[in-house]
Parts: C-alpha cells; structure tokens; sequence
C-alpha cells in the first residue's frame, strides 16, 4: 500500500463516520421519528457510527482472508507479556501529560490564569455507559484491526518498517483530530502498538494495550481525576517534570523487555 493511499483510507473512515454520525443527528434533532424521551440515549449512534465506518472500510478495502473471529482468537496468547503491557501504560500515562497540559503550560508560562477544573463524573448515565462501551471495546478493537492489522501490513508490503509504523502511526493521531491535544499521545502510542505488532504478530496484544490505556483514562474519570488534580497542583514545577522523565522511563523500561522477551511463533 502507497502512503497516500493510507492517508486517503483515514480520511474516508473520517468521512463515513462523520456522515453517519449527521444523519443521526438530522434523525433526532430534526424529525419526529425519536420520542424526545429517547433523546438520552443519543450517546449509542456514536458506538453505531463507529461499527458502520470501520465495517465499511473492512468490507470494501480490507476484505481479510480469514474471519475476523479467528484473527480475535485470543488463545495460546502468553501471560509473561501482561506486566510489561500494564508498565507501558502507567508511563504512558505520565508522558502524556506534558501534551494533554501545553494550552496550560502555554497559559503559565505567559502568566495566565490557566483552567485547572475537569468535567465532572455525573453517574453512570447512557451518555457515560454508550461512551464507556467506544471507548473501552469498539476503538481497541476496531482502531487495532484497522490501523495496525490492515493499514501497517500493507503499508510494510511496498514501505521499510520505518516508514510503515510512522504513516500508520501519523494516520492513526488523525482519527483524533477533534481533540487535538491528543494528536502527539495517539501517535506515540501508535508506534509503541505497532512495534508490539510487529514483534509478536498477533493483534490481541495491540488490543489489550489500548483497552488498557482508554480503562486508566476512564478510571481516573470515574475517580475524579485527583491524580490529575495533584500533578497541575504542582504548577509545572520540578517535580511535575520528574514525573513526565519517570514516565519516559517507565514506558521505555516496558518496551525495551517487551520486545526483548521470547514469544512462541506456533503459539
């Protein structure tokens, strides 16, 4: 695959899950069709959006050889990798930060008043249960599946593996767009996802992480982030700072025995 190609892919998920997601909306925002009473439950046609961009992609572009089913086989997979995947993720998580904080960091540097308020955790509400379910089981899945099982192999066919994890890592922080804060952490995450990938080459651990990654998220969420609230406390000084070259470390220390460690190819 040319990495125009890739990028043109991104673009047309972007563009059918957009399109979908107009089309709700025009349904229930714009016809009687919806009792005002379901309006709630809006937060399901972004799981639906989701299902019918990535089965479109899947359907006309991928068109797999064997069933998807068989590919999320998650059999003979090898515990011994777990640790290694969970220290990624908290390093992640403190690496991170600098990138979600830079409008802060920005606002502080220029002596600014800087928001420090996060939106609050109202209850375990459809909006919060449907965005729970894209986040936790529909974007591992499908963004691994997409992203790492069909855009990297065929970028790798006709790219150096260089170029294949950065194209499919860059397309990967595209989808991301709408928050653009997290355009840098989406794509270091991309590459960490695709060098597991490739070193294993079985998609389920590339899942695993990023269900693991999007359960720390929503866990703070739900906790109401007092680990966030502690690290901005700390007005980027020394100690936040530590903290972000502790998580460089982390996450290094994880890959590096990550991609150090054995695997059973037959397995």
């Amino acid at each position: 695959m040319t990495i125009l190609k890739a990028i043109l892919l991104t673009l047309l998920l972007i563009f059918v899950f957009s399109l979908t997601q107009v089309g709700f909306g025009f349904i229930f925002y714009k016809t009687e069709l919806i009792p005002e009473y379901l309006h709630k439950h809006i937060g399901i046609t972004t799981v639906i959006s989701f299902l019918v961009a990535y089965v479109v992609m899947f359907i006309f572009f991928w068109k797999p050889k064997t069933k998807i089913k068989n590919t999320l086989n998650f059999k003979n997979y090898e515990l011994k990798f777990l640790p290694y995947l969970i220290l990624i993720v908290l390093g992640l998580q403190l690496l991170d930060r600098p990138f979600w904080d830079l409008e802060r960091i920005w606002n502080y540097l220029n002596y600014s008043e800087f928001e420090t308020d996060f939106s609050t955790f109202n209850g375990f509400n459809p909006a919060f249960l449907y965005g729970a379910i894209s986040t936790l089981i529909i974007s591992p899945i499908c963004e691994e599946l997409f992203f790492r099982k069909f855009l990297l192999k065929k970028l790798l066919e006709r790219n150096s593996q260089k170029i294949g994890i950065i194209i499919s890592s860059l397309c990967f922080a595209i989808i991301h767009i709408e928050t653009p804060f997290n355009l840098i952490p989406s794509f270091i995450f991309g590459i960490i996802s695709s060098l597991i990938f490739i070193k294993t080459k079985k998609i389920g651990y590339s899942i695993l992480l990023h269900f693991l990654v999007n359960l720390l998220v929503q866990t703070l969420y739900v906790f109401d982030f007092t680990f966030d609230r502690w690290l901005l406390d700390l007005n980027f000084n020394f100690i936040y700072w530590i903290m972000f070259l502790i998580g460089i470390g982390i996450t290094y220390f994880g890959i590096k025995k990550l991609l150090a460690t054995p695997y059973k190819k037959n397995c």
